[in-house]
Parts: structure tokens; C-alpha cells; sequence
């Protein structure tokens, strides 16, 4: 009897949930982002949006080594001009193809928001990202 109780507690302890240790978010590792919500602005007024209608991958990976912002197929790039980090947050910023684009994600959190600016209007986007 003893010995199949002592099994179960290890078992348990083996299968009950343990703190997870995750990467920082501090760009010395990749980060994946998905785009939770899209808001697609053009004179004066915005309008909700999907990343399919906007034009905008719905998962996007930072690496900042590379100094890269891609899709996940690799099929979209733009390079990272500039990179900041300031009071825990990770600050992004490049320009491509007559855009202009930005974004700042909170180290601690995972929470992420970007803007993509244009001559005639701006799309804005917020997102969550993690260090997979």
C-alpha cells in the first residue's frame, strides 16, 4: 500500500503544474507575436479591421539579431532600423516600400502595439507576443 501511494505522489508531483521559466522579451531571443486586433484609419476616421483585410500577417517574428521583422512562411520581410530599450519595454521602428512602421512591447507583459503609417492613412495594431 505504501509503495502505490508513494507512486501516486510522484506522479502527482511529476504531473502537476510547475512554474514555467519563460525568455525575456528583450530581443536577445526570437519573438513571435500574434496580432490580436486591427483598427484601419484613412481620413480622420478609423475603422475595425482583420489583419486578412488589412494586409498584415496575423503572426509576425522579431529578430533582432538579424535585425528582421518576417511572416512566419518567411514570404513577407521588412528590416529593423532602429531598436530601444527604455523602463521595460522593447521599442521597433523601420521604414519599407513608402511606409513608415513602429512598435513597442512591454517586457513583462507580452502586450504589443504597433503602428504602420502611410501618406493617406495608418493602420494600428495590438497584439501579444511571447520568446517561444
Amino acid at each position: 500500500m505504501r509503495a502505490l501511494l508513494a507512486s501516486g505522489a510522484l506522479v502527482g508531483m511529476v504531473l502537476s503544474p510547475s512554474p514555467i521559466i519563460a525568455a525575456p522579451l528583450d530581443g536577445s531571443t526570437p519573438i513571435l507575436c500574434a496580432v490580436n486586433a486591427v483598427m484601419d484609419c484613412e481620413a480622420g476616421s478609423c475603422e475595425r479591421s482583420s489583419a486578412e483585410e488589412a494586409e498584415v500577417p496575423p503572426f509576425i517574428r522579431i529578430d533582432l539579431q538579424r535585425r528582421l521583422l518576417s511572416s512566419v512562411d518567411g514570404a513577407r520581410t521588412s528590416p529593423i532600423g532602429h531598436t530601444e530599450r527604455s523602463s521595460g519595454r522593447l521599442m521597433l521602428q523601420g521604414t519599407q516600400n513608402e511606409r513608415v512602421w513602429g512598435a513597442v512591447i512591454n517586457e513583462q507583459t507580452g502586450s504589443m502595439w504597433a503602428t504602420i503609417g502611410e501618406d493617406d492613412g495608418a493602420i494600428v495594431i495590438s497584439g501579444a507576443c511571447i520568446a517561444p
